[in-house]
């Protein structure tokens, strides 16, 4: 039996993603028949819970703000994975330095880790098809769906154009429940998906984004804009589609919306490639073998 201590922040509104899909992963004794696994908040002496044989630090949410942790680590190796080294990059790596295996969501990210003497790997982020199950056959409601947040003027703008083009067009941020403008009327986000013909996607600062396998993941068509290291991922026009600029959004979506077999077809095959290699389970079994040797 292997002993695993997850870390994450739970306590400040967040309580999502790859942490909360790890915590479960873990404890599904089908899937980690050897793995017994604790959360932890990562603050404090840890040492009363006894050895581990991995800590896993999922850095999430509001653990990037450099909150004043103290921890104390019982005996035991550390994997750090650093979720947003696009948006704050000098705590990540002193995270980093102080963890034995160290994982990126970002591609840039990971190269300059290693750049600045971090033995890093790149993983990007992944999906629990539990959260976004697929759902092919499911009718469509909307053309075009954007999730996220306005976090700039070029997204905004982006959007704005969008919009003008293509009115049937549904908007929300990223929350547990989504609103969506008729008041009352709740969906969450698989659900918007699936509904929705062209799912709009718009990354923050060359981010390989959460957005991507959580859309294709659910069997939805992906339009989402150039950025590094997808090509590595998926191919463009067989999983999904690819702009560089809003005109060839616009050119784009409407050609898609025009051809829904072709359109379909794609989602089709993007959602089997997100199945095969692009879960979080993937995400994990890596960390796993390398953290821990079998």
């Amino acid at each position: 039996m292997k002993r695993v201590a997850i870390y994450y922040e739970n306590r400040l509104g967040r309580n999502d993603g790859f942490p909360l899909y790890a915590w479960n992963l873990l404890r599904d004794k089908k899937l980690y028949p050897e793995i017994e696994v604790k959360h932890l908040i990562p603050n404090g002496d840890y040492s009363k819970f006894g050895k581990f044989d991995l800590h896993l630090w999922i850095d999430w949410g509001e653990d990037g703000l450099d909150l004043p942790y103290k921890i104390v680590m019982p005996e035991g190796k550390l994997a750090y994975f650093a979720s947003d080294t696009h948006l704050g990059y000098d705590y990540r790596l002193s995270m980093a330095k102080k963890a034995d295996f160290v994982f990126v969501a970002q591609k840039e990210g990971t190269e300059r880790m290693i750049k600045d003497g971090v033995k890093a790997t790149w993983l990007p982020h992944g999906v629990e098809p539990r959260a976004f199950p697929a759902e092919p056959k499911a009718m469509k409601k909307y053309d075009v769906c954007f999730v996220g947040h306005i976090v700039s003027n070029e997204r905004l703008e982006f959007l704005d154009r969008m919009f003008k083009e293509f009115p049937n067009f549904w908007f929300g941020q990223r929350l547990s429940r989504y609103v969506r403008v008729e008041e009352g009327v709740n969906d969450d986000c698989a659900d918007i998906f699936k509904k929705t013909k062209v799912v709009l996607n718009y990354a923050t600062k060359n981010d390989v984004n959460m957005r991507v396998f959580e859309t294709l993941s659910t069997g939805s068509f992906l339009l989402t804009d150039e950025v590094y290291g997808l090509s590595d991922l998926y191919e463009n026009g067989k999983h999904l589609v690819t702009y560089k600029t809003v005109e060839e959004a616009i050119e784009k979506t409407k050609y898609y919306l025009e051809h829904d077999e072709e359109r379909e077809k794609i989602a089709q095959e993007g959602m089997k490639e997100t199945l095969a290699k692009n879960t979080y389970k993937h995400r994990l079994d890596i960390i796993l073998k390398t953290a821990i040797k079998e």
